[in-house]
């Protein structure tokens, strides 16, 4: 089932962070403030279907008090890596799948992973029906940014919009960019100018600056679909 579809607008998002939102950190927020949406951590398909798939599974481990969805976030360049995982989070009870497709960590860019896949079109291609053949009823979405080295909204995020996600995260920065300069908001307003003019469902979140409920970026006040 599509949650994402039933969420109140605007929703607030605990953004998938490395070392940061694992299982515990979630139980304290969930106390504290909760959002609308959880993501895990990153989780690396290659260590899921390796010998170190037991330390790697800690990543997906689910709390019984979390009273919304929580989404598990993959990552990795191997579709085939891509459907096994898939197949296992689908029995797991997560409320959807996300694929990492942002992530500017050197290492991981320099293997094409993450954000380094920005522009490999077939391949993302690729990893997105795979995860879909793994999960077909778990709602698929994709975290992502506006280019590698420069802003290539149209061409990346209108590529993305063909694949039928159920949502869409746009980080509003390059990978090159990480986090050291202000998100491009407009940018993530041509996304959303782009999905309505495509006629998509795919619900739209934006990334970049939002530092809680009540203090958002303008251009988000402007364009909060």
């Amino acid at each position: 089932m599509n949650f994402w579809q039933r969420l109140p607008k605007p929703f607030f998002v605990l953004a998938p962070m490395d070392d940061v939102t694992d299982v515990v950190f979630r139980q304290v927020v969930e106390k504290a403030a909760p959002p609308d949406v959880y993501f895990t951590e990153f989780v690396s398909v290659d260590g899921l279907q390796s010998p170190g798939r037991e330390a790697t599974m800690e990543r997906l481990r689910i709390e019984p008090n979390l009273n919304r969805p929580l989404v598990a976030q993959i990552w990795g360049n191997d579709p085939e890596k891509y459907l096994k995982s898939a197949q296992d989070i689908a029995q797991m009870g997560f409320a959807g799948i996300d694929i990492n497709l942002g992530c500017p960590e050197k290492g991981i860019v320099a293997r094409i992973c993450c954000g380094g896949l920005i522009g490999h079109n077939d391949r993302v291609a690729d990893i997105i029906s795979a995860v879909k053949a793994g999960a077909p009823n778990l709602p698929l979405s994709v975290k992502t940014r506006l280019g590698i080295n420069e802003i290539i909204t149209e061409d990346w995020a209108g590529f993305l919009l063909t694949q039928d996600l159920a949502a869409l995260t746009i980080h509003g920065r390059t990978v090159r960019e990480m986090s050291k300069v202000p998100a491009h908001w407009d940018e993530i307003a041509k996304v959303v100018k782009l999905r309505d003019e495509a006629g998509s469902d795919t619900v739209i979140i934006g990334n970049g600056d939002v530092v809680n409920r009540r203090t958002w970026p303008e251009a988000l006040r402007r364009n909060r679909r």
